[in-house]
């Protein structure tokens, strides 16, 4: 028998016993579902009732961040990391928080430049863009020369300063409920990430049975 409780399990014991510590786990779950407001409302009530539980401040930390309250998510983790006392954990978890601040940022940009170009009647749509990077990084590939010696690698051209496309870009997205944007740049990871395929293509099954609710 696998002793490994399952996530349905976590929240069925957590719905029968709102009380318990397994709050954080649950949190953990919705955050990795994408879903970083149901995750901040579990992780609050928990709170309350376990208020020196660092593991549960650093979820809502990185929930806030995704929120994109970026200065509740800091706060966060200053109180987990005087509550843990561990430097490394504090670090991992302020770099995580400033990574995602640094995406939102980028995509509101490119959001504001999107719409400057449809004020101008152009066409810059996400999915315009994730073609131009597809070809970019294709051209881009390193391409190894067995004339010239075992050591010998052609340089790649110069890859153009352009986004990357991330499944942090996807998930800020989802947790926007940009549920459109999301879909696209899973789409586009599961192409280039033959090997997470399989779970890029779980969130867009997901997502699309959000959006087949109507609750968007």
């Amino acid at each position: 028998m696998n002793g490994k409780i399952t996530e349905d399990k976590i929240k069925l014991i957590y719905e029968f016993n709102p009380g318990s510590p397994l709050f954080a786990r649950v949190g953990k779950i919705l955050l990795d579902e994408g879903k970083p407001h149901e995750a901040i409302e579990i992780l609050n009530k928990g709170l309350e009732q376990y208020k020196d539980y660092p593991t549960a401040y650093y979820i809502r930390a990185i929930a806030y961040a995704y929120a994109g309250k970026i200065n509740e998510a800091k706060e966060d983790i200053h109180t987990a990391s005087s509550l843990y006392e561990n430097a490394s954990s504090g670090q991992y978890y302020l770099e995580t928080v400033e990574k995602i601040e640094s995406e939102i940022k980028s995509l509101d940009e490119l959001k504001v430049r999107e719409f400057r170009t449809v004020e101008n009647g152009g066409k810059n749509s996400i999915e315009d863009k994730l073609e131009e990077l597809a070809e970019e990084l294709s051209k881009a590939r390193i391409k190894y020369n067995p004339d010239a010696g075992d050591d010998t690698i052609i340089a790649a051209p110069e890859i153009p300063k352009t986004r990357i496309v991330t499944e942090t870009m996807a998930k800020i997205y989802e947790a926007q409920r940009n549920y459109k944007e999301a879909i696209t740049v899973y789409k586009y990871l599961a192409k280039s990430n033959p090997e997470k395929a399989d779970y890029f293509k779980r969130k867009i099954e997901e997502i699309n049975r959000i959006i087949d609710t109507g609750l968007v």
